[in-house]
C-alpha cells in the first residue's frame, strides 16, 4: 500500500498541505512529538522498483528515493528543504507517465490525486512543457487531495505557486546524455537566470543511478501500454466510442466508452472507473490517451483548451525599508501585504533579509529590511496594494521599491 494508514489521516488534517508546503510552520513540541511527524510513501512498481518518498512535517525535510534491484540501498534521488535543497528531479511527462502507472496497479491511488501532489515538487519544466497539458491535471490533482470551499474552477493556488517555483523554462537548461545513454539535465553557466537548477540528475554526478530510473520509467510505460488491450480495441464499438472520445468535446462521450468496454469484456476497473465514475474530467482524459495510444497531453490540451497560465506574468520586487533610528514595521508590514495579494490573487510578499551596523559601544543596530514580493499578472494592481500597505504603517518615506531582476529597474511609489 503506497500511502499507510497513518499518512493518509494525516494528509486529511487541516495543516498536512501547508506545512508541506512551507505555507505554515510546525507548532514547537519536544523531540518525542516530532518524531510522530515523520512519514513515507513507497509507490512501487513491481520487479523491485518503487519511489520513496520520506516526510518529516516536523523539521520540514522531505526527501525521495529509489529502490531498485541492482541498488545495494535506496538511493536519495533528491530532497527539498528551506536551506540547501535539490528538488530538480524529475521531468513533468516523468511524473505524469509514473502517476498513470501507479493507478493502473493500484486502484486505491487515483490520477492526478496523491502520488501526483505529494511529487510535484520534485518535478521541473523546461522549454519544451506546455501549461496547456499540464495544469488541469494539477488541479485535478489538488481538487481530489486539498478540497476547497468556493473553488470556481479555475488555476488552483498550488498549481500556480508550483509553476512560478519549478519553471525553469528560461533558465537554459542543457539535457545530454551520460555514457550509458541515459537524460541528465545541466544549466549554461553564460546564462543569466533568475531561476537555478538544483538538481542531483548532473551529467557529472557518478552517484545518481541513471541505469536505475531508467529501469523505473521502462517499467511505468510498459504497465501503461498493457493497459491498452489489443483484443478490446479491435472491437468496433469500442473503437467507435474511442474515436468520439478523442474529439475536443469528446469527455461527453465517455459513458458510451464505459458500455462499449464493459459489452467486450473489459474488466479493467481503474480504466472503467475512469469512465463510469471519475472524480475528474482529467481522470477519463489521461485514461483515454492510453486507450487509444495517444502521446501524454495530446488530449489534455484537445478537451481543457488554453490554459490561463499560458498568459500568466509575473514580477518580482524588492521592498526595502530603511528604518534606522525609528521602529521597524516590516514584520507586520509584510504579513498585511502577503495577505493582502493573496486575497487579490496577485502573489505573495515575506521578509527576505535585514541589514544592520556596528554602534559605538560595539553593538549592532538594524537599519533596514528587505521584502521579497511577486506580483502576478497586474503589476500596477500589486505595487497599488503595496502603497497601501506602506501608508496604513506610514512608511512610504523609508521604502523604495525595484525589481530583483537585472537591470533591477526602479518601481516608483509615489
Amino acid at each position: 500500500m503506497p500511502l499507510n494508514d497513518a499518512l493518509r489521516t494525516r494528509m486529511d488534517e487541516p495543516d498536512f498541505w501547508p506545512l508541506y508546503f512551507f505555507e505554515d510552520e510546525p507548532d514547537d513540541e519536544d523531540e518525542d512529538d516530532e518524531l510522530e511527524d515523520e512519514h513515507r510513501a513507497e509507490f512501487g512498481l513491481g520487479d523491485g522498483l518503487s519511489l520513496d518518498l520520506d516526510l518529516d512535517l516536523a523539521t520540514g525535510y522531505f526527501s525521495l528515493g529509489l529502490t531498485a534491484p541492482g541498488l545495494a540501498e535506496p538511493v536519495e534521488l533528491g530532497w527539498d528543504d528551506q536551506a540547501h535543497f535539490h528538488p530538480h528531479v524529475l521531468r513533468w511527462a516523468e511524473l505524469d507517465l509514473l502517476g498513470r502507472a501507479m493507478a493502473l496497479r493500484d486502484p486505491e491511488l487515483r490520477h492526478p490525486g496523491p502520488l501526483l501532489a505529494l511529487l510535484l515538487r520534485f518535478a521541473f519544466l523546461d522549454e519544451r512543457d506546455d501549461p496547456d497539458t499540464i495544469a488541469p491535471l494539477v488541479d485535478a490533482a489538488f481538487r481530489l487531495v486539498r478540497p476547497q470551499d468556493g473553488d470556481d474552477g479555475g488555476v488552483r493556488p498550488e498549481t500556480r505557486d508550483w509553476y512560478e517555483l519549478r519553471n525553469l523554462s528560461d533558465a537554459g537548461l542543457r539535457w545530454t546524455t551520460t555514457p550509458g545513454g541515459h537524460p541528465a539535465v545541466a544549466q549554461d553557466d553564460r546564462v543569466d537566470a533568475d531561476a537555478l537548477l538544483y538538481s542531483l540528475r548532473s551529467p557529472d554526478n557518478e552517484e545518481f543511478p541513471f541505469a536505475e530510473w531508467a529501469a523505473l520509467t521502462e517499467r511505468a510505460e510498459q504497465i501503461v501500454t498493457d493497459a491498452a488491450s489489443a483484443a478490446l480495441l479491435s472491437v468496433p464499438d469500442v473503437r467507435d466510442a474511442l474515436e468520439r472520445c478523442t474529439a475536443p468535446r469528446g469527455h461527453r462521450h465517455v459513458a458510451a466508452l464505459a458500455e462499449a468496454l464493459r459489452a467486450a469484456g473489459c474488466v479493467h476497473p481503474v480504466l472503467l472507473r475512469a469512465f463510469e465514475e471519475p472524480v475528474s474530467r482529467a481522470e477519463s482524459c489521461w485514461a483515454v490517451e492510453v486507450l487509444a495510444g495517444m502521446p501524454q497531453g495530446t488530449l489534455v490540451k484537445r478537451w481543457f483548451g488554453r490554459s490561463p497560465l499560458a498568459d500568466a506574468r509575473s514580477w518580482n520586487l524588492a521592498l526595502t525599508l530603511d528604518h534606522e533610528g525609528r521602529s521597524d514595521p516590516s514584520v507586520k508590514l509584510a504579513e498585511e501585504l502577503h495577505d493582502a495579494l493573496q486575497r487579490a490573487g496577485l502573489g505573495w510578499a515575506e521578509i527576505g533579509g535585514s541589514t544592520s551596523r556596528q554602534t559605538s559601544d560595539g553593538g549592532s543596530q538594524w537599519v533596514s529590511t528587505s521584502l521579497d514580493v511577486q506580483v502576478r499578472d497586474d503589476l500596477e494592481g500589486g505595487v497599488a496594494l503595496i502603497r497601501e500597505a506602506l501608508r496604513r504603517h506610514d512608511a512610504a518615506d523609508i521604502a523604495s521599491l525595484r525589481h530583483s531582476a537585472a537591470p533591477y529597474e526602479p518601481v516608483p511609489l509615489h
